[in-house]
């Protein structure tokens, strides 16, 4: 096999770091195990054969037997098949046991061919297809099976390209298309595979992290800089259709109350059970998140000024009538609501202070209650009333705190 194993097992105990530096993420470990268990088979293999090892080339089989194990049940994790363990390992013997038939025959018969043809499109199609394979898996199960049956067909190509009888005999005559494929599956193939499994073990985290700074980590709602986010895109569509759009600027009632009467536990358990209540009211009916503190935003698409403010009616009900807390302990809670309609050529921004200004009227009103925001355009003087809005609440806030300490 010449120095074609020797390049595959450099590669791959490059990518052996790589891997291992993934930890805990979902089949990190069986993949590490089964990357250093290739480099091993392919080094013994190769060894015994060059060599005339038989002892050696034996144990080399056994190992890449047992990494396309690892590999199996790496898969079997990182898709969150629900096959048994066992069946990885019927699936490598079943693999295995066909490339190594083939190769106890001549390279030029039909069988040996399809088996290193197949082999090599089942590889291509797991490196190229991984990435898409990790995002429709969970709700494709016909996909994992292909996943699985592609696996068992590249373990064929393998068994038959890495074993110690693959070597094409003095004087056959395979084809070029034979021999090029055969060293491929020598070379490149083990390795490919590998390094397509770092970039999806890359993606993956990535996907992971993008989703948790998204949401809120108390609430699990948006977090702010995602609905702001997600609010210009609602906005920008429904102005370029000519269609109506709104903004719910919410602010829990007596919150600092509740962290000074109950404990900031309770208060935290009172945000999350708040932000509950008002997403599954929703139903996916707009974009919620958390603003801050105990401020919440909810950008409406296709909803008029009535529209959004009979909802935000409904929502100061619900909360009402959803106390927070055990039986023997349940938190009363009301929410104020400011309320703006989003007008030709706005920013959310611009929503978003008219609705502030609304909000600190419902608060000004005695709270439990939501406002409309008056129309008029966002200048400096908008953006510093809309400031000093959110300092008298805050005031606000501090002062009843102060009365009800004394």
């Amino acid at each position: 096999m010449s120095f074609l194993p020797a390049v595959s097992v450099v590669a791959l105990l490059a990518t052996l770091p790589v891997l291992m530096c993934f930890g805990r993420t979902a089949g990190a470990r069986e993949f590490s195990a089964a990357c250093a268990l290739s480099a091993a088979g392919i080094g013994l293999v190769a060894l015994g054969t060059a060599l005339r090892m038989p002892l050696a080339a034996i144990l080399g089989c056994i190992a890449l037997a047992t990494a396309f194990v690892f590999i199996f049940l790496a898969f079997r994790r990182f898709l969150a098949l629900p096959a048994p363990p066992a069946l990885s390992m019927a699936l490598t013997l079943a693999g295995g046991s066909a490339g190594l038939v083939t190769a106890i025959g001549s390279h030029g018969h039909f069988g040996t061919r399809i088996i290193v043809f197949a082999g090599i499109g089942a590889v291509l199609l797991l490196v190229v297809g991984l990435p898409a394979l990790d995002r429709k898996a969970a709700s494709m199960p016909a996909v994992r099976l292909a996943a699985l049956g592609a696996l068992t067909i590249a373990f064929a190509g393998f068994s038959h390209a890495l074993g110690p009888l693959s070597g094409i005999p003095s004087g056959a005559s395979p084809g070029i298309a034979f021999e090029f494929s055969l060293a491929i599956m020598q070379t490149i193939a083990l390795p490919s595979l590998f390094l397509a499994v770092v970039l999806t073990l890359q993606n993956r985290i990535i996907a992971d992290l993008s989703t948790a700074l998204a949401r809120d980590e108390l609430t699990g709602v948006l977090s702010r800089g995602a609905l702001i986010k997600e609010g210009e895109r609602i906005f920008s569509r429904c102005l370029s259709k000519d269609r109506p759009a709104a903004f719910l600027l919410l602010d829990l009632d007596y919150f600092k109350q509740i962290n000074d009467h109950y404990g900031h536990a309770c208060g935290d358990m009172a945000l999350a059970h708040f932000a509950g209540t008002v997403a599954s009211f929703l139903d996916g009916r707009g974009a919620f998140g958390r603003i801050g503190g105990e401020e919440f935003g909810i950008v409406l698409p296709e909803h008029t000024e009535e529209q959004a403010a009979a909802l935000a009616e409904a929502i100061c009900r619900v909360v009402r009538e959803a106390p927070a807390g055990r039986a023997h302990q349940r938190i009363r809670l009301t929410v104020s609501i400011g309320i703006a309609a989003a007008e030709p050529d706005d920013t959310i921004m611009d929503v978003m202070i008219r609705a502030d200004m609304a909000l600190y009227e419902s608060k000004a009103d005695g709270r439990d209650r939501c406002s409309l925001a008056r129309q008029r355009r966002i200048d400096a003087s908008a953006r510093a009333l809309a400031a000093a809005a959110a300092q008298l609440r805050q005031a606000d806030v501090s002062g009843q705190e102060m009365r009800h300490t004394a």
